[in-house]
């Protein structure tokens, strides 16, 4: 596979598993659902990183140099890179911690800001 199908497939299975979000959210799946927006957003952050020649190896890697690469070069503001990393720290939560459940309201902060965050990378991939 070429890095540019690689890229390709990488957008593709952001938008799948934003979809997929978008339904749990909807039949009441609150720690789900959060699953899936952290990882629509690590595949796109790790399609853009491809596109750019910037490997990473793990999920705090991505993050890392996600963080370095576009926000610090303010390619895309703090203000929307936010929920990239408030869900990363919230599907470790959601996924390992015991007796914890996420709630309506907390979806409702993070579902339009991550449609934000996938079409500016959908974008800086489109123009670099």
């Amino acid at each position: 596979m070429s890095a540019e199908e690689f890229i390709t497939y990488r957008l593709n299975k952001a938008e799948e598993v934003y979809a997929a979000a978008v339904l749990l959210y909807n039949a009441g799946q609150w720690n789900s659902a959060v699953n899936r927006l952290y990882y629509a957003c690590f595949y796109a952050a790790s399609a853009l990183l491809l596109k750019r020649g910037i490997g990473a190896k793990t999920h705090a890697g991505v993050i890392s140099k996600f963080s370095e690469s576009v926000v610090r070069t303010h390619e895309m503001s703090a203000d929307e890179y936010k929920v990239y990393s408030k869900l990363l720290n919230w599907r470790t939560k959601g996924d390992y911690s015991d007796m914890f459940d996420f709630c309506k309201e907390d979806l409702d902060d993070v579902m339009e800001p991550t449609r934000v965050f996938l079409d500016g990378l959908k974008k800086l991939i489109a123009e670099s």
